[in-house]
């Protein structure tokens, strides 16, 4: 198992990182590659001990920061940390990503290089909670802040496969987070999404409403809401185990007695404390793209990144989870997918990574010249796939307009040129590159 790790992401980076990726290297085995600035990474190995210790490099030459805007990081910084640690992934180079940097930019980049699942409209970060019988996945905890029913419905599948491989439960219960249990309560987002994962029954078990209080109790495996929502319950759950932690070790505090009660209750307080930690969960992953990508807290001390790591190198994500949402949406009623469109938000990435490609093919061929300036060879000759693509669609073109210029053909149908409908949809490309160019 190969994991690609953003050595450059989070308050505390590189330091935490690095000190992390050594840890999970050396407790789980796992072989680690460090995508970052060389020198910052090899200036914080030399102060660990890696004998032996499976830790490869990827230089960086760029850092997207944590107050950088998700869309210009992603377009303008083709060298960062998360884009090319995402490119890993990307060419079977890595078996999973993990970041603890601008999550935005992790979700922007995942989206637009890797690309979403067949079926999924959004992906959606899932956040375990700590509950009485073990522990709750939130899905979304921060990703889409505003949704629509379909997006809701595909959070519950995604979450429902994500429990049943990751934690072995068989018919996870999936419930929809809400003001009340009554199926009258809610918003019409909420009962217009209730509807939906009651018509997945029984590929996902929808057990109904759940209410705030219903999380911590564990009535559901997995809470459905928007990442608004979501988000705001989360750092809620972080601020009262915070709060409770700092009570009890008042409790224990001063005299003699209470110290002495403290040494009876240890070990069950250091428990308490364990499954409150956030850092003992390491991240959230990413569900919903066509890759594993675990998106760690910006202030993920060494401990945290140790573990989120073990959450990317775990099997059952890297080999299951993904083909069980796949095979669940596909069986999906027909009105409940939502079919590709070249608008709105999921048009904005399919575009995005089209030009983020046509960039990089840029930034090799400036490379390729700087290392042989006695290269007289025109550039767009060399072969690289936006140089196929555009040499397809130029023969295409000259071959419709020869077609056309004969005139009507023998059977008395002219052959359309490429400015009619008809060539446009039996050339998407060409139809991408029309779009390309009304909005530039």
């Amino acid at each position: 198992m190969r994991i690609a790790l953003d050595a450059m992401g989070g308050d505390l980076a590189p330091k935490a990182a690095i000190e992390g990726a050594v840890m999970a290297a050396r407790d789980f085995g796992v072989e680690i590659v460090l995508v970052g600035d060389r020198d910052a990474i090899v200036r914080e190995l030399d102060e660990q001990d890696t004998g032996g210790l499976p830790l490869n490099i990827e230089h960086a030459a760029e850092v997207v920061a944590m107050d950088d805007s998700p869309l210009e990081s992603l377009l303008n910084k083709p060298e960062s940390s998360i884009h090319l640690g995402l490119d890993l992934v990307k060419h079977g180079k890595a078996d999973g990503f993990v970041s603890a940097g601008n999550s935005g930019a992790v979700m922007a980049g995942a989206m637009g290089i890797l690309g979403n699942l067949l079926g999924v409209d959004r992906p959606a970060i899932a956040s375990l909670v700590p509950t009485i019988g073990g522990s709750a996945l939130l899905i979304d905890a921060g990703a889409n802040t505003e949704v629509k029913p379909i997006n809701l419905v595909q959070f519950g599948v995604m979450g429902s496969a994500y429990c049943k491989y990751v934690y072995g439960i068989e018919k996870p219960r999936v419930g929809i987070l809400s003001n009340g249990e009554e199926a009258s309560k809610g918003t019409d987002l909420t009962r217009t999404a209730a509807a939906g994962l009651q018509r997945m029954m029984p590929q996902v078990n929808y057990v109904g409403y759940a209410e705030g209080r219903d999380i911590n109790r564990g009535r559901v495996d997995v809470v459905v809401t928007d990442g608004f929502t979501g988000n705001v319950t989360l750092k809620t759950m972080e601020g009262f185990a915070a709060f409770l932690l700092g009570n009890l070790r008042e409790v224990f505090d001063g005299g003699l007695l209470r110290r002495f009660a403290y040494l009876l209750v240890r070990k069950r307080l250091r428990a308490i404390r364990e499954r409150l930690d956030p850092a003992e969960y390491g991240g959230a992953p990413l569900l919903g793209v066509n890759g594993i990508v675990i998106i760690a807290h910006g202030s993920s001390s060494a401990r945290a990144i140790r573990n989120a790591v073990r959450a990317a190198a775990n099997e059952a994500l890297v080999h299951h989870v993904n083909a069980e949402i796949v095979e669940t949406l596909a069986n999906c009623p027909p009105e409940l997918m939502t079919k590709p469109s070249g608008k709105g938000f999921r048009g904005l990435f399919l575009r995005m990574r089209d030009r983020l490609h046509l960039h990089r093919d840029a930034e090799d061929r400036k490379l390729n010249l700087r290392e042989n300036p006695d290269d007289t060879l025109d550039p767009f000759s060399r072969s690289t796939p936006a140089n196929e693509e555009m040499s397809h669609n130029v023969d295409f073109i000259n071959s419709r307009r020869a077609a056309a210029d004969d005139g009507p053909s023998t059977n008395g149908v002219t052959v359309a040129t490429p400015a009619d409908p008809d060539v446009v949809a039996e050339n998407p490309a060409i139809a991408d590159s029309a779009k390309d160019r009304r909005l530039s």
